[in-house]
């Protein structure tokens, strides 16, 4: 896990990562924390990073990712009221709804997903340029 990170620190500095990754992040949990973060979600959408390639490495670590809300490469799949949903890779998921609490998905590296939101949901959808999103809102849900 360490080479995998100390690999990704690297790249991203090449890039022009934020301060905010130190490269002492040593653990799945900080890298998640890192990635999920505003500025972490960021930096991932604008330079499309890490690469496909790089996200797969972390396949091993699935049961783990997926407890965080994290699906990498995993098929069609169907949430509801997740209150995060990453969604990465080949990932076709339809993501549905209706509770008051404010909902996250965020779409990288060419998954798709169908977004629907009911009743007085807030869902806030941010997607690369690689990816697609269909969203549709009813009643007085707002996706953003």
């Amino acid at each position: 896990m360490e080479q995998l990170i100390k690999q990704i620190f690297e790249q991203a500095r090449l890039i022009g990562a934020c301060d905010k990754f130190t490269g002492k992040e040593r653990t799945l949990d900080d890298m998640i924390a890192l990635f999920t973060s505003p500025q972490g979600k960021e930096f991932c959408i604008k330079h499309l990073f890490p690469n496909i390639t790089t996200y797969r490495a972390f396949k091993k670590y699935d049961e783990q990712l997926q407890e965080k809300g994290i699906y990498i490469d995993a098929g069609a799949i169907t949430l509801k009221n997740p209150e995060r949903a990453i969604l990465i890779g080949r990932t076709s998921a339809t993501v549905t709804f209706d509770t008051l609490e404010h909902h996250e998905v965020v779409v990288l590296q060419g998954a798709k997903c169908t977004v629907g939101a009911w009743k007085w949901a807030v869902v806030r959808v941010h997607a690369d340029r690689e990816s697609e999103v269909i969203k549709s809102a009813y009643n007085n849900a707002i996706i953003l």
